[in-house]
């Protein structure tokens, strides 16, 4: 019954522990043993002033705390009140005083451990041990009432842990709806880093040739070339919008899923479309060298292998147009070797300034490059080099290549 309490309204709660308590001290006035100043008059009305002062108390510190009412209050007042109402109704065994004790036990047993609230309540049958004793009073009573008593500390101990367990699981159930959250974050974070970079990858590629072929047309319209030769550039610059739209549908198709990259071609394919490419624009010399397991360099780790190597080639015709390139891949011929890739450039041909595309970077290219890497467990390395040039390096463990392609044939150049 006291345990509603917590449910109501401080206001109605309040009101009910008052009059409540107005009751119980009418039925003390009203026994044969009330308060006076002779016989068992004196203990009964100073037991009833210490109670009166003890459940004030407890009303007062309920209305304070605005939480649940057995949830404050001192533990002075809950010895006071289970030992002053032992007395009480040891002294007057007619009057309705038990209610003082099982207020008291119960108020332990929802606020402390159950070992502590039994010690309140062991006091107040204590009290009511040694009153019955002074007065003759009923040992089956006294019994009886310190079984009701430990009853209802047990009772409204339960109460309290099914109420923390219930407090516990609501705190478990905001951490794990909080971790889900976070978990979608990141995720949402992942996917759209890799949307991010695969636009990236693709439309920086096709549209740094395509306006490196825009500006070699435009020079040789200035200086009057031959139609011939602007309508060649026209075509290379036309080739290169088409391939950049096949790639990006590729890419596209990549990202909805609809594209199965464990059936796509080995890297090295690949590698020789964008040498081409970089040789014609350019009219740059570029060096390959490929070696090991073809099975080893498809799928995603030759994506990977394939985007590092486009970006290493875009960043060279950004900043040193025209310079040499070295591109060294080792696939190994064991699935317990590493694989190796290795873009080097040298200076630009004459010392030359960077294209006017150099200051369209962002750095979204080399971290691409690396959040590729880390995604297949994988290292890349990236910096000047002592002549003056640039240098990738890429390495990705054995392990990441455990599954083999079939009917692989073995590559030397």
């Amino acid at each position: 019954m006291l345990v509603l309490f917590s449910r109501l309204d401080k206001r109605l709660a309040t009101a009910i522990r008052l009059i409540g308590y107005a009751l119980v001290s009418w039925t003390v006035f009203s026994d044969r043993h009330h308060p006076a100043i002779s016989g068992r008059g004196p203990v009964v009305a100073v037991a009833w002033a210490v109670c009166t002062v003890c459940w004030l108390l407890w009303t007062w510190w309920s209305w304070q705390a605005d939480a649940n009412i057995f949830e404050s209050g001192a533990d002075v007042d809950n010895y006071l009140m289970a030992i002053s109402g032992g007395v009480l109704l040891g002294a007057s065994p007619s009057s309705a005083a038990s209610a003082i004790v099982f207020v008291a036990a119960v108020a332990a047993g929802l606020r402390e451990p159950l070992g502590r609230a039994m010690v309140v309540t062991a006091s107040g049958v204590l009290a009511l041990a040694v009153t019955v004793l002074i007065y003759h009073g009923s040992p089956l009573g006294l019994l009886a009432y310190t079984l009701g008593f430990a009853a209802a500390t047990l009772a409204a101990s339960n109460a309290r842990q099914a109420r923390m367990r219930a407090e516990q699981a609501e705190l478990l159930l905001a951490q794990t709806q909080r971790s889900h959250e976070e978990q979608l974050r990141t995720t949402r974070l992942e996917e759209s880093t890799r949307i991010a970079r695969e636009i990236h990858d693709v439309l920086a590629h096709s549209l740094a040739g395509l306006a490196i072929q825009l500006e070699a047309t435009r020079a040789l319209i200035e200086h009057g070339a031959d139609r011939e030769q602007v309508l060649e550039r026209v075509k290379s610059a036309h080739a290169l919008a088409r391939a950049g739209l096949s790639e990006t549908r590729r890419a596209v198709g990549a990202l909805r899923g609809d594209v199965d990259l464990t059936g796509t071609s080995p890297a090295p394919a690949g590698i020789d479309a964008l040498v081409a490419d970089y040789r014609a624009i350019g009219n740059a010399e570029v060096t390959v060298s490929i070696d090991g397991d073809a099975a080893r360099l498809a799928g995603e780790t030759g994506q990977t292998l394939l985007r590092v190597v486009q970006e290493a080639l875009t960043n060279v015709r950004k900043h040193a147009s025209g310079a040499e390139v070295s591109i060294e891949l080792h696939g190994g011929s064991a699935a317990a070797e590493p694989i190796e890739l290795v873009v080097e450039n040298g200076p630009a041909p004459g010392g030359g300034t960077p294209t006017e595309l150099a200051s369209t970077g962002g750095g979204y290219g080399l971290r691409g490059m690396r959040e590729r890497a880390q995604a297949l467990g994988g290292t890349l390395e990236a910096g000047a080099t002592e002549r003056g040039g640039w240098r990738v390096r890429l390495r990705i463990p054995a392990a990441v290549n455990d599954e083999r392609l079939d009917a692989a044939p073995a590559l030397s150049r």
